[in-house]
């Protein structure tokens, strides 16, 4: 006897979307609020006091809410999420923009929906389709596009080295998030954080960045932003999307959020949105579309059952 399941619709519901396109946004203003920071702290030092002080705050409503320390393969995940995600991957990045044009790592960033569809596929935690490859490429076209007016200068083979090995842990730590036991957002971000503030700590201090207080009330305020807004928001955002949706479908917003950065960018230094950020945002909304929001009915994989002489299901036919 043949039993054949019911299709399996992927479209996004609202309490996953609502949260990603929140996540969006705040994060499209983050490296506008990164620049500023920059003008007065070092980037390791920034990034330091920014998931220093995200983690002291994750800490306090865990406990608040009695929540027990994760022991065992929920750790690790946590430490793993920590360390690919926020630590290591925000050294590599802060160093690679270094001598990388903000154009060029805009292209690079959207290679992250690309590559947790290969990593999530390699590792067993999703299926390898078609459209989410399309959708991927598409959707890097769309930030080529975006960003093809302005010139790339000169660059450095070691620096876009360092901005995708920190794209390709960004990627990574997401695929981690479905591979591990799930934890409470507040412990899995209070871990996290305070080993990616020890990472940070650690690379601050060897290459002998001054640790100052800023002064500059734009900093305190860029500052406060990256804290509130970014670091617990919505960190607390992507883990929500991340446990109800898949680990690809999440990465998409990698690359709509550098759209959001142009357009607050154009608001508060009054840059001009060209034709070219246009054509390009219409190839990125397609390629999510195609590889993330529209839903996909999958065909039942067929299952038959072998039944005795009493009509009870034999573990095999033979």
């Amino acid at each position: 006897m043949t039993t054949q399941s019911p299709a399996i619709t992927t479209l996004p519901s609202r309490d996953i979307l609502l949260p990603f396109f929140i996540f969006i946004l705040f994060v499209g203003g983050s490296p506008v609020a990164i620049r500023i920071t920059y003008a007065e702290l070092a980037p390791f030092w920034m990034g330091l006091a920014r998931f220093g002080s995200g983690a002291l705050v994750f800490w306090a409503l865990a406990f608040y809410k009695r929540l027990e320390f994760p022991k065992g393969r929920a750790l690790l995940g946590a430490v793993l999420y920590g360390s690919l995600g926020i630590g290591v991957s925000f050294v590599l990045l802060a160093w690679g923009l270094v001598e990388t044009s903000a154009s060029l790592a805009a292209i690079l960033l959207a290679l992250v929906p690309l590559m947790t569809v290969f990593l999530s596929a390699l590792q067993g935690v999703e299926a390898l389709t078609g459209r989410g490859v399309f959708g991927s490429l598409l959707a890097v076209a769309g930030t080529a596009i975006t960003v093809g007016g302005a010139s790339a200068g000169e660059v450095s083979a070691p620096h876009i080295a360092a901005l995708i090995a920190g794209i390709a842990l960004i990627a990574q730590s997401g695929v981690v998030i479905k591979r591990y036991p799930p934890l409470h957002p507040f412990m899995m971000n209070a871990v996290a954080m305070t080993v990616g503030a020890v990472i940070l700590a650690a690379a601050s201090l060897l290459v002998g960045e001054p640790w100052i207080i800023p002064t500059q009330a734009s900093t305190w305020t860029a500052l406060g932003y990256l804290i509130i807004f970014v670091t617990i928001f919505s960190f607390l955002l992507y883990l929500q999307v991340l446990g109800k949706w898949t680990a690809s479908g999440a990465s998409y917003s990698f690359v709509v959020i550098p759209l959001v950065t142009v357009v607050v960018a154009a608001v508060l230094t009054s840059e001009q949105i060209n034709a070219n950020f246009l054509i390009g945002a219409a190839f990125v909304l397609v390629g999510v579309a195609v590889g993330a929001l529209l839903p996909a009915k999958h065909k039942a994989d067929e299952q038959e059952e072998c039944l005795d002489s009493a009509g009870q299901v034999l573990p095999r036919c033979s």
